[in-house]
């Protein structure tokens, strides 16, 4: 801006980095999110606004990356219902026992149904830590078969 009194830019050349950051902050301090201003010679600003603005004359600092969180292990629910089954009727292994490593989409259970056997399948890849269900018990869709914990 030129002058103090001239609140607005003409657009005829780019404002300068100030001007903007004078808009921004006026805007913030409107309650606004975001404006557009455009001229006849066909000069366009848009300025959108964070929810906390920045203080004009800094620098902008990147964010700081967040650490991980622990993250909380994520059931494997029964897709259908049926009595669980565990242990693989053709090997008599467990499936997933707690400790194994499972892959996203690996069977960790069968539920059965007279002649019908439903896979329980992993939802992530992970380290079973806790099975919840009990063999041979009647589920219902969505209980909670075993949880995992993400790798």
């Amino acid at each position: 801006m030129t002058g103090p009194s001239k609140l607005i830019p003409d657009l005829d050349t780019l404002p300068e980095i100030e001007e903007i950051g004078q808009i921004a902050t006026w805007l913030a301090e409107a309650g606004l999110e975001s404006m557009e201003l455009s001229s006849c010679m066909g000069g366009r600003l848009r300025i959108l606004v964070a929810q906390t603005p920045l203080p004009v004359g800094q620098d902008v600092i990147a964010p700081s990356v967040p650490q991980p969180a622990v993250a909380e292990p994520v059931a494997a629910k029964a897709p259908f219902f049926g009595r669980l089954c565990l242990v693989n009727p053709l090997g008599e292994e467990a499936f997933a026992p707690v400790g194994s490593t499972v892959r996203k989409g690996d069977i960790v259970a069968l539920l059965t149904l007279e002649t019908l056997q439903v896979p329980v399948t992993a939802p992530i890849d992970g380290e079973v830590v806790e099975i919840v269900g009990r063999a041979d018990d009647l589920v219902g869709y969505g209980a909670e078969i075993l949880r995992i914990r993400p790798l």
